[in-house]
């Protein structure tokens, strides 16, 4: 039985880190730190979801959701945001651009595989 594909995007490799090693034993994680080529990436490997940081240089998380939900090929992919950003108005324009699930850093293992349930 095939792995189901996660895509993580964070600047961040301590974050990337620790989500690949949540992951890496149950799912094909890929790793991106720049939101530059998420589109290419996401059309190329098709991943069931995509783990997004919003606070990267270039660009930013929210501008790779709004490219993500544009694109005929990603549109359907779910994008859960994974930010510092803890703010409930963060939270509420990640959402309303499109993001299927809002979690804030520090992850928990609980919480990363509570989500991922939702969507595989």
């Amino acid at each position: 039985m095939e792995k189901a594909k996660i895509l993580v995007v964070d600047d961040d490799p301590i974050c990337s880190s620790l989500l690949l090693s949540i992951l890496g034993d149950d799912y094909q994680v890929t790793t991106v730190n720049s939101g530059d080529d998420v589109i290419d990436i996401a059309n190329i490997q098709r991943p069931n979801v995509i783990f997004l940081d919003i606070m990267m240089p270039g660009k930013n998380g929210y501008q790779v959701l709004k490219d993500l939900k544009q694109d005929p090929q990603t549109a359907k992919l779910p994008v859960i945001i994974v930010s510092a950003l803890a703010e409930e108005s963060d939270e509420s324009l990640g959402l309303r651009l499109g993001a299927d699930g809002y979690l804030g850093k520090p992850i928990s293992p609980t919480e990363v595989f509570a989500i991922l349930k939702k969507y595989l």
